[in-house]
């Protein structure tokens, strides 16, 4: 494994953990989920998190009859965190409840890091088009 790729990879598989502690956090501080709202929130960052983590360890990953490299399993990861960061900062946007406190600056953060997120899951689905090619090598 080469080491940009080592890189990618234990980053995935940090990211996935520091997910599932978040999904963890909610359950603990607010009880098991009640409310449709907060089950979709809870569910959505146990799902990430756990695809973050299978994209960090392991090389491919079966599906029924279908076989995926770990960088569509990342790609696949990283777009539902940035579909799901849009969804919860738009809705609190719109409610007036920003994460970060921040009001109108939210909507700069959000568009930064869903943009960014977008960008790195499209490098992870194609293979590394800015992205050296080789880091995305399935072994």
């Amino acid at each position: 494994m080469n080491r940009r790729k080592a890189i990618i990879r234990r980053g995935l598989t940090g990211g996935g953990v520091a997910t599932l502690l978040l999904a963890a956090s909610f359950v603990a501080v607010l009880g098991v989920p009640t409310t449709p709202s907060l089950l979709l929130l809870v569910s959505w960052l146990g799902v990430v998190g756990s695809a973050m983590i299978v994209a960090g360890r392991r090389e491919r990953v079966s599906i029924g009859s279908t076989t995926l490299g770990w960088p569509r399993v990342a790609a696949i990861a990283i777009a539902l965190l940035a579909i799901g960061w849009a969804a919860v900062s738009v809705a609190g946007l719109l409610a007036g409840e920003t994460i970060t406190g921040l009001g109108s600056l939210e909507v700069v953060l959000t568009v930064g890091v869903v943009g960014y997120f977008a960008w790195f899951a499209r490098e992870c689905w194609v293979g590394g088009a800015s992205i050296d090619d080789e880091t995305f090598v399935v072994d």
